[in-house]
This record gives C-alpha cells, sequence and structure tokens, in this order.
C-alpha cells in the first residue's frame, strides 16, 4: 500500500477476506506499486492487491490487482471483478469483520526489489561518477526504497517531503508547478546533478534539471529508453498520445515504435506480443520487462542515473539533446450524446487525413498530431495536441475543439 491514512484499515479488511475465501494473505506493507508487482511474481503468489489512489488526490484510495504473473488487471480482468462484486458471487460469506484478525505473514519486498534493479545497471560506473541528486517522494511509498537504491549506487541526495506519513504537501501529479520546493532546493544547490518527483505509489517519475529547470515528464520515458537502447535494440511500445520525442530516439538507434490505445493495460499487452526490450509511457512511466512488466519509477530512476554517470553530463545537459515538443491539453463538457457517435462524425471530417480510430480519434499530420478521446471518468472529452512548434499544437487542438 502506499501511505494514505486510510490505506491500513483498507489492508487489514482485505487480508480477513482473503482468509474467509481460503487463501493465505502476505503483508508487504508500505511499498511502492511496482514493488509489490516484483513481489507476486517472485514469491509466487496466485495474485496481489495494492491499495493506492496513485496520483489523486488524499482523499481517495482504491485497488490495484495485481496477476500472477506480476502484471496489473486487464479491463477485461477487471471486469470479472466488477462481476463478482455485483453479484454477490462470493466464494464465502462476507460478514468477515467479525472474524478475529490474525496477523498476516510480513515480508520484504523492497530488498529483492532493488537487487533485480541493481542487476540491470553498471554500479561501478554510477559510483565512479560521483552524482549527486534531489528527491521529492510527496511523502509517499517511494520513500521505503529510493534511499537504499540510492545507497547501493554510491549516489549522495538531497530531499524534500520524503517522510512516510502520507502528508501529501502538493498535488500528487508530478509535474513542474507542483514541485516548487524541489525546483528551490536545486537552486540553492549547484553541486546537484538534477532532480526527481515520485508520485504517491512510485510507478511515475518526473525529472527537474539542475538548478530546478522545469522538464516535462515525457523526458523520464525518453531518457530511460536512450540507455536501454544503447545496449539493447529492439522495437518500443508506447501508446498513442506519448511525445515525438520517442520517435526521434528510436530513430536515432534504428528502431521502430509500436503506438497503443492509451492505458498500461494496453501497452505491456503489446510487449507480450513482441518482446521488446522497453516500454512506457508519456506520463512518467517507464516498462522495463527484465525488472518487471509494470511502470516502475525506481527502474526509471536508476537507468536515467547511469545514462548521466556514463555521460558525465547533469540531467538537463542529457535531455539537451532532444527536442522538446509542446503539448496543448484541452477538455470540453459533453451531452447526453454518444462519443462514439461524436467520434464518428468528426472522423468524416477528416477522411482525407491521416488518422488512428483505435483509442478516440487521432490525426497525424508530419508536423504532428492532435488526440481527442473520451474521459472513463469524467463525462469530458479529452484533446491533447503536439507539434513542432506551440503555435502548432494549438492550431490543431483548435481546429477539432471548434468542430466538436
Amino acid at each position: 500500500r502506499d501511505t494514505r491514512p486510510s490505506g491500513a484499515e483498507m489492508a487489514a479488511a482485505v487480508m480477513r477476506g482473503v482468509r474467509l475465501a481460503g487463501g493465505t494473505p502476505v503483508d508487504v506493507g508500505i511499498a511502492p506499486t511496482p514493488t509489490i508487482c516484483f513481489a507476486v511474481s517472485h514469491c509466487g503468489a496466485a495474485a496481489g492487491v495494492i491499495i493506492t489512489a496513485s496520483h489523486n488526490p488524499l482523499p481517495y484510495n482504491g485497488y490495484k490487482m495485481v496477476h500472477g504473473s506480476g502484471r496489473l488487471f486487464s479491463g477485461a480482468e477487471c471486469e470479472r471483478v466488477y462481476e463478482v462484486f455485483r453479484n454477490g458471487d462470493y466464494p464465502a460469506e462476507s460478514a468477515f469483520a467479525e472474524e478475529p484478525s490474525e496477523p498476516a505473514e510480513a515480508i520484504d519486498a523492497v530488498t529483492p526489489h532493488i537487487e533485480r534493479i541493481l542487476s540491470a545497471v553498471k554500479v561501478s560506473t554510477v559510483r565512479e561518477a560521483g552524482v549527486r541528486v534531489a528527491v521529492d517522494s510527496i511523502n509517499g511509498a517511494a520513500g521505503v526504497a529510493f534511499p537504499v537504491l540510492l545507497e547501493k549506487l554510491g549516489v549522495a541526495w538531497r530531499g524534500v517531503h520524503n517522510e512516510l506519513d502520507g502528508n501529501f504537501v502538493h498535488n500528487p501529479e508530478p509535474r513542474p508547478e507542483h514541485l516548487t520546493d524541489l525546483a528551490a532546493l536545486l537552486a540553492e544547490d549547484n553541486s546537484l546533478w538534477g532532480g526527481f518527483a515520485f508520485d504517491p505509489d512510485a510507478d511515475r517519475l518526473a525529472p527537474m534539471a539542475e538548478a530546478g529547470g522545469a522538464m516535462s515528464e515525457e523526458m523520464t520515458f525518453a531518457l530511460a529508453l536512450e540507455n536501454v537502447l544503447e545496449r539493447e535494440r529492439s522495437d518500443v511500445v508506447t501508446n498513442l498520445s506519448t511525445s515525438m520525442v520517442i520517435d526521434d530516439v528510436a530513430r536515432e538507434y534504428g528502431v521502430k515504435v509500436v503506438r497503443t490505445p492509451i492505458g498500461e493495460a494496453n501497452v505491456v499487452a503489446a510487449m507480450r506480443e513482441g518482446a521488446p526490450a522497453v516500454g512506457g509511457e508519456g506520463n512518467g512511466g517507464v516498462i522495463y520487462p527484465r525488472i518487471s512488466t509494470v511502470r516502475d519509477g525506481l527502474t526509471a530512476l536508476a537507468l536515467i542515473i547511469e545514462l548521466m554517470a556514463r555521460r558525465r553530463k547533469r540531467l538537463g545537459e542529457l535531455a539537451g539533446r532532444w527536442p522538446v515538443y509542446p503539448i496543448i491539453k484541452e477538455k470540453i463538457t459533453l451531452g447526453d450524446q454518444p462519443h462514439q457517435e461524436i467520434l464518428d462524425k468528426l472522423a468524416s471530417r477528416f477522411a482525407n487525413e491521416t488518422v488512428d480510430r483505435r483509442d478516440g480519434l487521432k490525426i497525424i499530420r508530419e508536423y504532428g498530431w492532435v488526440h481527442l478521446r473520451p474521459s472513463n471518468t469524467e463525462p469530458i472529452m479529452r484533446c491533447y495536441a503536439e507539434a513542432r512548434t506551440e503555435d502548432q499544437a494549438r492550431d490543431l487542438a483548435r481546429m477539432v475543439m471548434e468542430r466538436l
């Protein structure tokens, strides 16, 4: 679970339910989402449950279900869980709240996860470089793991908001505008090579340049990808809304980019089909199958630091070789008209364009793209546009928003 105050009570309820159904719960305690996923496969468990609301605000909490292989449940598998809940088709009576609560077996999941990460990077290279970084884990689950990882790598660090108290002192989305304390720390200490921010369950990582310079989350995957492709040449899997910079990195190393509908499960499903060396998403998520098949902020941290050490470059310098494409994000509230009907009508207006209809509507031009898709959680349509210049990106967004 992550560090939200409601997590302990929810975990106790899950473990009582597992016992009532004839299972044996194993308690990992507070740990990053990727660490728990790794533990499921590493320990040979039948499945796993992660209690987290990821980057959502503190009052929220929820469950992520983990397959026995260590990947997160697909949409179809989640639907089966919902069906059991809706039908009340439980394997035992649900009045388990009155059952005596026995202590569950507790295991250390962090150590084997970090050992696996260390096996995928050249530790001696990092140790020799003398890297120093700043870290903001928003008092979330990353705080139990990243200090151990950095110590093993020989990386010195300073930090802000790294207690395990669940006090999310800023918006949990790791975006530059929310990371002002991290930026201030970097600005005051010029010995730091750059900074990193986790979301509350540590499946995402955002970079920040030395001296506190803002960087896009999109650069996390780009830099981790660059490191992997220097050693392993293979196709790359990402989603339809991830930045074009991934195409630039792939082109540099002579490999192909495979794009999927948005959603970690879709990226992982495509990776299982093609066995690429790496996959990820533009929200700071990196999936490296040598470690696990989920987004893993700790793995991303190790891969980027290794690249910094090998090149002897600070984070901003390292990212400077790749273009920064402006991305515009808009949304519009919809009425009762079916989303698919709206998208079909809109697609007919762009019949002569290059389009992708697998996840909403994506219109692709030589200089950029615009992607329109309905939200899964709100009655809105989201619009993402990216281009070589901000004016071009705004024009693409305006083009579809006006027609909507």
